[in-house]
């Protein structure tokens, strides 16, 4: 008996050593509520939260990262101000966001934008605007050769913007595409 509960004890101990590290700072889960979002932790992946590394192109509220599979995620609220024009044109802001962290140091260096189907934003993301744009992130912004940044916005909540910071494109990279979703209108 005793072998059995120091063995559960064991596993257990053994898992939580396994677990994800994934700590939300209190002002981003604060951002997350006011602007009305879930966000779904990774299970898989061993994703860790890492903090923001400054930079001058774009505040970032939250870092998560995997090495095992070789991604960086950050998270940029932004939520809705009535009397704050910025927050209510997302498709601007978005392509302000683009034009600041995208490479300009290649004159190859492309940048692709695709707007997300409205049936694809309601059914995933809850929201009411989104693009996605591929491009090299500047060097000062991220050490990866690759972004694919997501941008969601629903009226009278907010903006959010995710970052997929890679090296080499990978399932991993589509499996967390939908790591959150605004909160259903009733």
């Amino acid at each position: 008996m005793k072998k059995l509960l120091l063995l559960l004890l064991f596993i257990s101990y053994s898992l939580s050593i396994f677990a994800q590290k994934i700590k939300y700072s209190k002002a981003f889960l604060q951002k997350l509520t006011q602007t009305e979002i879930d966000i779904f932790t990774p299970t898989e992946g061993k994703y860790k939260s890492i903090r923001p590394s400054k930079n001058d192109y774009q505040p970032i509220d939250h870092v998560i990262f995997s090495k095992q599979e070789g991604i960086e995620i950050r998270y940029a609220v932004i939520p809705y101000e009535e009397d704050k024009l910025t927050t209510q044109v997302p498709h601007v802001d978005f392509m302000r966001v683009v034009t600041s962290t995208a490479t300009n140091e290649d004159e190859e260096a492309l940048v692709s934008v695709h707007a997300i189907e409205d049936a694809e934003l309601k059914a995933h993301f809850n929201a009411d605007w989104g693009s996605m744009a591929y491009y090299q992130p500047k060097s000062r912004f991220s050490k990866y050769k690759h972004c694919r940044l997501l941008s969601l916005y629903t009226e009278g909540k907010g903006t959010v913007y995710v970052f997929f910071l890679f090296d080499e494109a990978s399932r991993a990279l589509d499996n967390r595409l939908h790591l959150l979703q605004f909160q259903t209108k009733l």
